[in-house]
């Protein structure tokens, strides 16, 4: 009996359950071999051809990621496109991962690698996705967004964070409220409070209070202090510096002092002090 490309499937997927990038590997060599002597036989010897499908990629690029060697999967990525083979959202969104999910100076020195962060390559998939040269049906999904914005605040590109949240909105998606969360961490992480503001409008426009998380509360308080130290409001019509309070006030009345403490205007303190 010969192997069908149905057996080296079922292999290679095997082979990627368990993470075994050397058995994926020889797997994948002996499909090309046999894809070799397919293409010396004579047109008279019946054969069945054996030729790499989406399925070998597939569970080879996968294999890849489990094994943490995001620059062998991209490369898949790129045979796969190279020989026409149509490649469909998930393969693409393995591949944006396994470059997400490694860190920098993990990567070994290959000259195979090329130049570019793996933020960067990560990037540009996402390009290729949006692209003509897209196969049909690819597109940009809520999974490829999320591991996008986790991936580019992790390596402090929050101004790229902060452009695939608006982007995910503008094809229909809401952004989970942690990834608004990720990308006003990284801004505050760079050093650009008032950056980190400009983000938590944008999420308090899809409905969420970040005055309810600690860890936005924190970031806003930290940007009114530095709008104290600048001697200047927002743009954003939504906040205003009260000259004569000395507070202030955002776009659902609530009011903070300058050092960034919630102004509670029902208290009692308050309201002796108003009457005096």
């Amino acid at each position: 009996l010969e192997p069908t490309i149905v057996t080296y499937g079922s292999l290679m997927t095997a082979c990627e359950r368990v993470g075994d990038i050397e058995a994926a590997s020889k797997v994948f060599r002996m499909v090309k071999e046999e894809e070799t002597t397919a293409s010396n036989t004579s047109a008279d010897e019946e054969a069945d051809p054996i030729q790499a499908n989406e399925i070998i990629y597939g569970a080879a690029i996968s294999c890849c990621r489990k094994a943490r060697q995001p620059e062998r999967a991209l490369l898949l990525l790129r045979k796969m496109i190279s020989e026409e083979l149509s490649p469909n959202t998930a393969t693409f969104n393995t591949v944006i991962a396994a470059l997400s999910e490694v860190r920098q100076s993990d990567i070994k020195k290959d000259t195979t690698a090329g130049e570019g962060q793996l933020w960067e390559k990560a990037l540009a998939v996402h390009k290729v996705m949006k692209s003509k040269h897209a196969p049909p049906g690819v597109t940009p999904n809520r999974q490829t967004y999320n591991i996008l914005v986790r991936c580019l605040s992790a390596n402090l590109q929050p101004a790229h964070a902060e452009s695939m949240l608006a982007e995910m909105r503008k094809a229909g998606f809401v952004p989970d409220v942690d990834l608004y969360t990720m990308t006003v961490r990284s801004h505050e992480r760079c050093g650009n409070p008032m950056k980190a503001l400009r983000v938590m409008e944008a999420m308090r426009e899809v409905g969420y209070d970040f005055y309810e998380i600690k860890v936005l509360d924190e970031a806003f308080k930290n940007g009114v202090r530095v709008l104290n130290r600048l001697g200047k409001g927002l743009s954003s019509s939504n906040y205003a510096v009260n000259d004569d309070d000395d507070a202030m006030v955002d776009g659902r009345g609530r009011s903070y002092s300058m050092n960034g403490e919630l102004i509670d205007f029902d208290n009692e303190d308050y309201r002796m002090a108003d009457s005096l």
